[in-house]
């Protein structure tokens, strides 16, 4: 499933009055690293052990880093090809160019058909924008010390709760 929020934008960012349109933004769940990826092969029935997946991760780093370097194009089979791009000043004429004009280096990927073909197998489903998220959390978090301090001032009445303790899951609070 792929959340997306809502936001809205000129229409053309190059004109100051343009008008605006709603458009979507895609919301990620979880930031996966290197050692989440290397968990997950392993979890899919993966011959190697985590650690090997890891350095096999880690050395497939460092070699793109190090062909791009060399300015190769290191295409990757399914998942695509890494290469590189400039950016730098212009210069009046070809006499006047210097590499120091040029002041970024920047790192492009080009994904495979398989992988850009996500929106043929894509669910959407449409949630707040992680500023709205944040609020939200916030309020439920003042909603909840408010309910613990109440609590705490009542006369021994009934709870809502079902059983238990009466405290909650503390990660269902923590910010």
């Amino acid at each position: 499933m792929i959340n997306y929020s809502l936001s809205a934008h000129p229409s053309n960012p190059s004109e100051e009055n343009s008008e605006k349109k709603v458009y979507a933004v895609a919301q990620y769940n979880h930031l996966l690293d290197l050692n989440d990826i290397a968990k997950h092969i392993t979890e899919h029935n993966s011959p190697f052990s985590k650690g090997t997946i890891m350095g096999i991760l880690t050395d497939t780093v460092s070699c793109i880093r190090e062909n791009l370097l060399l300015g190769n194009k290191v295409r990757l089979g399914d998942m695509g090809a890494f290469h590189v791009s400039l950016s730098s000043e212009g210069a009046d004429s070809v006499e006047d160019f210097s590499t120091s004009l040029i002041h970024k280096v920047n790192v492009c990927w080009t994904p495979s058909e398989e992988l850009n073909a996500l929106l043929n197998q894509a669910k959407f489903q449409m949630v707040d924008t992680r500023k709205l998220q944040a609020q939200g959390r916030k309020t439920m978090l003042a909603e909840v010390a408010e309910a613990v301090s109440g609590s705490a001032n009542s006369d021994g009445g009934s709870s809502d709760n079902q059983g238990g303790s009466g405290q909650g899951d503390p990660g269902d609070v923590t910010p």
